[in-house]
């Protein structure tokens, strides 16, 4: 009888839980060199809200009033080992939604910042990761959200939105990985950047109008004073490039990781006024790639069009001249298109498509691909894109609006 009474206690396996409230969930994670070769380690606190409470506010909120913490450290798990001696709840990474690094840290390199990331188990390798124009520390105190009440849905809002508009990519902790460790493929993450209209409250625009795709370049007054647009480029673990959002719906269209993406092109009988485009993805980019020296990489895409803005009011819907306008646009699509993948591949040596899938065929084992000098070969690669575009529609009206007599 005394070893029954005994038993449940030695069952029990709730000895040692933690409440939600004895908990601090880090939302988002920004990591910042810092001087003495240490990490600036931020942290935003959320707390979970009570979805009993009324309204639709139900998931983690934001601590009212608290700012991000920063804690210098020698590695994020120092920094979480700091952190208990200022926050009164248990540090955890369960509830993470976003990591940015700080511009200066993803320069120098993030290997040795990754790899904790991989190894603790709080940390899920589908989290996105940004990269900061600045410092990571300054995206995060900045960051005032416009719609969205609740922390952990901001970023899987910002990550479907990128993905319609073609205007970022998507990188996860698993993606940076395999940047580094698959041969010859590397990877990109969004930038996010301070508005520096927003960010400094001017209550007009500059005479000067200029339209800019780089977050923080953005000409706008009000909403959030971050921006998050195109890309910065990884050569294995650092970065070295950075490219404009307009550059990456480019980028994800030779990719295939969009199906929908606007653009905005030069109308060919009137330069100085745009022609709006949705392009519509047939298929997938098709890679025809043949090693020598030089190699020779051909990009084959097919794309449908459909114009829902012609600005300069020209009637492009007849027929006689709609082949020239087709042509004239295809023209523009590709040179963008061949000047990306000659800065990307050639400049940077950096294959984020990744082009080097194309040839592995042409290998008889995995050996023989990894030791291939793909990197070498793309210095002095010639490449040329081949878009097949076909207008398919002219929006809901088809002629141009007619000027009286």
């Amino acid at each position: 009888m005394g070893l029954l009474a005994l038993l449940p206690f030695g069952t029990s396996g709730c000895f040692d839980r933690q409440e939600l409230e004895q908990q601090a969930f880090v939302s988002v994670l920004g990591l910042d060199k810092a001087p003495g070769n240490l990490l600036d380690c931020t942290f935003r606190i959320a707390q979970p809200s009570n979805p009993s409470g009324g309204g639709d506010k139900g998931g983690m909120e934001p601590l009212a009033g608290k700012e991000p913490v920063t804690i210098r450290a020698r590695s994020i798990s120092e920094a979480m080992v700091l952190a208990s001696g200022s926050i009164e709840r248990t540090i955890t990474f369960s509830h993470l939604s976003l990591i940015i690094l700080g511009a200066d840290l993803a320069k120098s390199g993030v290997r040795q910042y990754v790899e904790p990331l991989t190894r603790y188990r709080e940390f899920r390798r589908t989290v996105p990761v940004s990269v900061s124009t600045t410092t990571a520390k300054d995206v995060i105190d900045a960051f005032q959200p416009m719609l969205d009440t609740s922390i952990t849905r901001i970023a899987d809002g910002i990550a479907l939105v990128s993905q319609r508009s073609g205007i970022a990519p998507m990188c996860r902790i698993q993606d940076l990985m395999a940047g580094m460790e698959q041969p010859h493929e590397n990877a990109i993450a969004p930038l996010y950047g301070m508005n520096q209209y927003v960010s400094k409250q001017e209550q007009q625009l500059p005479d000067k109008a200029n339209v800019d795709y780089q977050p923080g370049g953005v000409e706008r007054l009000g909403g959030n004073p971050v921006d998050w647009m195109g890309a910065a480029v990884f050569q294995s673990d650092r970065v070295v490039d950075t490219i404009t959002g307009e550059d990456n719906i480019y980028l994800r269209l030779l990719q295939g990781s969009v199906r929908h993406a606007m653009l905005n092109l030069e109308d060919p009988n009137n330069p100085s006024q745009p022609v709006g485009i949705e392009l519509h993805k047939e298929r997938p980019a098709t890679y025809r790639v043949t090693l020598g020296n030089p190699v020779k990489i051909r990009v084959l895409l097919p794309l449908d069009v459909d114009v829902v803005g012609i600005a300069s009011g020209i009637d492009y819907s007849d027929r006689r001249i709609r082949m020239q306008f087709q042509q004239d646009l295809k023209k523009q699509f590709d040179q963008h298109a061949e000047a990306l993948l000659d800065r990307l591949l050639r400049k940077d040596q950096s294959d984020v498509v990744p082009i080097s899938r194309a040839i592995r065929g042409q290998f008889s084992t995995y050996a023989k691909f990894a030791d291939y000098p793909w990197e070498d070969h793309l210095k002095t690669a010639e490449i040329s894109v081949d878009s097949d575009i076909h207008v398919r529609r002219f929006g809901v009206q088809i002629e141009s609006i007619q000027k009286k007599g």
